[in-house]
């Protein structure tokens, strides 16, 4: 996002950083959860626990991209950003049952990785959008 970022007014500034921020806790988020489940024996109450915290950032973003959206006044932008979301979670969509299917503990020794091919896909894809349309 960094090479369009010139051409954003206050507000968009703004939702962009508090965006990234919080999706940048999501993934931390997961990846100390994730090494927390692979190092310890936890109960079942810290399992559940863990997932409720998990769902805490993601929420966050939700809630944050959705009043984004709602107080964008320029449609052609406000477009992208929908079409880059839909590209995000399609891709995470298509990763996450791929790997459902193989194993992946020999296949590729990461945890949870929908957040991280969600936040990639997003970002490519409205960098790519935008400055396509310049």
């Amino acid at each position: 996002m960094h090479t369009c970022i010139k051409g954003f007014n206050a507000f968009q500034l703004r939702s962009i950083r508090l965006i990234e921020i919080v999706m940048g806790l999501t993934v931390a988020t997961q990846i100390i959860l994730q090494a927390i489940l692979e190092r310890h024996n936890v109960s079942i109450a810290a399992h559940y626990g863990m997932g409720a915290l998990a769902v805490v950032p993601v929420i966050a973003s939700m809630i944050l991209i959705a009043r984004y959206l709602s107080g964008e006044k320029d449609e052609y932008l406000r477009n992208l950003v929908v079409q880059s979301i839909l590209w995000g979670f399609g891709l995470a969509l298509i990763v996450d049952i791929f790997l459902s299917f193989v194993d992946h503990h020999f296949f590729l020794p990461i945890g949870n990785i929908n957040m991280d091919v969600f936040i990639l896909t997003s970002s490519i894809t409205l960098e790519f959008k935008i400055q396509r349309n310049q």
